[in-house]
């Protein structure tokens, strides 16, 4: 269900390689309304100690190209709503909500409405981890399962005596996961993401899978390649990160990630949340996401539910891209830290950044060698061009890049 692009710069050449997730889903295309509406702009910039670079962009017509931009995005792809932030040494240089919050656009979308982020949260949890390393918390050459005695690891290998596992298991570190080298390639084996209702039928379980049903069902099969040799995009491990940020912080992983991330960065609490499992219980600054996919119910066995409606136990998936969250916070932390390794830039600029989907939604994450950094967030995604020129990730990222040029920046 979740894909994501990471964004690698190439040295040599203007081109960016996308580290493409292949995914087992379909769904319609979801017709614009005529009706649009644009939410006045925010530019913090003006505020005392500002750059005249800043002050600029304010002053400029930065908005009025973005607009033109983000209004192109709206009609191309059938978005009703998304919100942008575009921040440059912490400062926002525009920030604004396009469309609006609910189906029967009534509602303006404001600038700090929560999206799924999807899996632009990725370099977050890296960030998490990389946290915990610097105060000792934890190390990048930590075993992920504690399979032998005496090496520091993290995670039982929750299996009965007579169950066997792939002996390449004990190899993994979390800095196996961190890169996308632990082992699975859910083009082989399949993403436990979008497994969790075979999961529940296959283990036999009463209640929606929780995270150790999920390892376990993953870890009674092969791995699909030797840890550390390849590099394939995978939801499991980023779960599994998750689970070791809360043991070392004996924290909740939304609780740790904003208190140690966010919160110095300047973020509401209220802006940074788990994501509800069931559309009746989003939160009310949440979007109507456009999807019309149906999958089966993991609450309701043998229910088809809409894909964002009880599709997975959200809370097992907050580390991958399943927490909600505003534009401003995402492009505030790109502002800070390297995507998608989650290291703290430390004063320094970087050329990369992180996309993100799930039915229904698309999310954006950048970094530019000039110091700006930009989020986008919008309610749907064309399955029909999920990823290269015809999808939303690509205009979301293009449309916008080029209109910061435009503007001077």
């Amino acid at each position: 269900m979740l894909k994501s692009n990471c964004l690698v710069e190439n040295p040599i050449a203007r081109t960016v390689a996308l580290c493409l997730v292949p995914l087992a889903l379909l769904s319609a295309c979801n017709g614009i309304s005529a009706k649009t509406n644009v939410q006045a702009s925010l530019c913090a910039a003006k505020q005392p100690g500002a750059s005249v670079k800043q002050i600029k962009a304010c002053e400029g017509d930065l908005p009025a190209k973005v607009g033109k931009a983000m209004q192109g995005i709206q009609k191309k792809h059938g978005v009703t709503a998304a919100t942008i932030s575009i921040m440059h040494d912490g400062r926002v240089l525009h920030e604004q909500g396009y469309g609006f919050l609910d189906a029967t656009q009534r509602t303006p979308l404001p600038a700090n409405a929560l999206f799924v982020t999807a899996s632009i949260i990725k370099p977050v949890t890296a960030a998490a981890i990389h946290k915990l390393a610097a105060a000792r918390q934890l190390s990048l050459d930590d075993k992920v399962f504690c399979t032998v005695a005496g090496q520091s690891c993290w995670l039982p290998v929750p299996l009965s005596p007579e169950e066997a596992f792939d002996p390449r298991l004990k190899d993994i570190t979390i800095s196996h996961l961190l890169a996308h080298q632990g082992g699975w390639d859910a083009s082989v084996s399949g993403d436990a993401f979008i497994a969790e209702a075979v999961i529940r039928a296959e283990l036999g379980l009463n209640a929606p899978a929780q995270q150790e049903d999920i390892t376990r069902w993953m870890v009674r099969r092969p791995l699909d390649y030797q840890p550390g040799s390849q590099m394939v995009y995978s939801n499991f491990g980023y779960m599994l990160l998750g689970r070791i940020i809360e043991q070392a912080s004996k924290t909740a992983y939304v609780d740790y990630v904003y208190g140690q991330i966010l919160q110095p960065l300047g973020i509401p609490r209220e802006d940074f949340k788990p994501m509800a499992s069931r559309l009746k219980d989003h939160d009310p600054r949440e979007p109507n996401y456009l999807t019309t996919l149906q999958v089966p119910s993991v609450f309701e066995p043998g229910k088809m539910v809409s894909a964002l409606d009880g599709a997975v136990r959200a809370e097992n998936w907050q580390s991958t891209g399943l927490v909600i969250s505003t534009a401003h916070a995402m492009a505030a932390f790109a502002g800070k830290y390297e995507a998608p390794s989650g290291l703290p830039l430390a004063g320094k600029t970087h050329n990369g950044g992180h996309t993100g989907a799930v039915p229904g939604l698309t999310t954006v994450m950048r970094q530019l060698p000039s110091g700006i950094s930009f989020a986008v967030m919008l309610n749907t995604r064309d399955e029909l061009h999920s990823d290269g020129p015809g999808s939303v990730e690509y205009s979301a990222l293009y449309d916008i890049e080029n209109a910061l040029k435009e503007a001077g920046l």
